[in-house]
């Protein structure tokens, strides 16, 4: 009699998740007019006041743009679908910044000890063209849930 193979958990089928969005975050946004000049619709929005997930106000309006794309692909894939709807409307995205925050929120997550993130020249392009700092929010995940060799190590020392 077989035993069937143990079924992997989420974090060990995976090795890295990642993503990415356009933001505009202010007070008074015109969210239609957003809409209508990126030429996309939003994956988010709120209003000031608006209740949050945890029923708290939100203390100004967002306008949120992500990437679709599944997880699975790279951080540079998930840049490089924004950089196609955001590079051509570079000087209405300036003009936005003038009185709003505006930024790209990128992520990766990783379910391995040890991972890089690497990006493309052609995708720093939409950094640097829209004159926005590059900043990544890295999560770095054991795949079983416990602690990694190297924090094993050190706690043995």
């Amino acid at each position: 009699m077989s035993v069937p193979p143990k079924k992997k958990t989420f974090a060990e089928q995976k090795a890295f998740a990642a993503g990415a969005s356009f933001r505009v975050c202010g007070f008074n946004l015109d969210i239609e007019g957003i809409t209508r000049e990126i030429g996309h619709n939003p994956s988010h929005t709120h209003k000031q006041g608006q209740l949050n997930q945890i029923k708290e106000p939100y203390k100004a309006d967002m306008w949120s743009l992500k990437s679709p794309l599944s997880p699975d692909e790279s951080l540079d894939v998930h840049l490089d679908w924004l950089a196609e709807f955001l590079l051509p409307r570079k000087q209405y995205i300036s003009r936005l910044r003038e009185q709003n925050k505006v930024d790209i929120y990128c992520y990766k997550t990783c379910y391995t000890e040890q991972a890089s993130l690497v990006l493309s020249r052609k995708v720093l392009r939409i950094f640097t063209d829209l004159d926005f700092d590059l900043q990544v929010s890295l999560l770095c995940l054991h795949p079983a849930g416990g602690t990694l060799e190297s924090e094993q190590q050190i706690m043995n020392e």
